[in-house]
This record gives C-alpha cells, structure tokens and sequence, in this order.
C-alpha cells in the first residue's frame, strides 16, 4: 500500500553479536541505546525486535539467533502457569523447533508495576549474559528486572 517494507522483526546489530536481547515495543529503543554503548566498548551485543507477534516467524528467528553465544528475552508480563512468559516460551520453542538448542537462554519479566525500564537495567541483562558465557552457569532462567531494593525472589515468586 505505502511501498514501505515492514518485516516481522528487526535486527539491529545482530550480524557479528555473541550476546543479544529479543524485546518488544519502545524497550528496543533504550535496548539499541545500551548495545551502541556496548559496542563502543568492544562488546559484541544485538537485538532483536519482534514487530508482528502473530504470526510468530518461528524458523526465522530461530535462524538470527542460532549464533549467538546466549539469549535473555525481554517479556512485558509475567505466566504463573507456564515455562516463562508468552515470548519467551515462543522464542524457546522456535529454537527447538528448529534444532537450535545450544544456545543459552534467559527470560526477564520487567515494567512489574508500571516501572520504567532503564539503561541500567538493560545494561545489567547483557552483564548476566557476559556472566552466563563465562562461567557456563544458566542459574534461574525466570528473573525479574527493575524491582525494587530488599525484594527476594524465591523459584521465580515474589517474597
């Protein structure tokens, strides 16, 4: 209609990365924002920005992200009833769909509360994956990002 092109999702930087960030919506600006930060000191971060949720473009994600070195999603809610929140179960099951399942990977629940999300924040996922492909340690792949000072989570619940 307009002759513009809109793809399913959006790489950005994600040729070269060993470490990389799947989001949704204006989290990608802040995220771009960090991985350009991140570059400039040699760390090879990316992103991936899914634009149309449905259809999920399974094979080709699983493809962008199939060589990276380790994977955090970014989900804007938070599934007590399933293996992690909606696009994360989505992006997991792409991977392994596609015979991608070597690549490790991250589920972070964030804006709990309406709370922004900063560049801090952001910053503080790519330092756990730096942590995950250094020490070969997953831990908890359910984390929470941005709640507040003293909170504890215990098997991915609020304390």
């Amino acid at each position: 209609m307009t002759g513009r092109k809109y793809s399913f999702f959006e790489e950005y930087k994600l040729d070269d990365a060993e470490i990389a960030i799947v989001c949704m919506n204006s989290t990608a600006g802040t995220t771009k924002a960090v991985v350009d930060d991140l570059r400039a000191k040699g760390i090879k971060a990316g992103l991936l920005k899914v634009r149309v949720y449905r259809p999920f473009p399974a094979e080709e994600i699983a493809k962008a992200l199939s060589h990276l070195k380790a994977v955090a999603v970014l989900d804007k809610d938070d599934s007590v009833n399933a293996a992690g929140a909606p696009l994360f179960t989505d992006v997991t099951s792409a991977m392994y769909a596609n015979q991608v399942a070597n690549v490790p990977m991250v589920d972070y629940m964030y804006g709990i509360g309406g709370r922004d999300t900063t560049t801090k924040d952001i910053v503080s996922v790519f330092e756990d994956l730096q942590e995950i492909i250094k020490t070969g340690n997953l831990g908890n792949p359910y984390r929470y990002l941005g709640l507040r000072k003293g909170r504890k989570i215990n098997n991915g619940n609020i304390i």
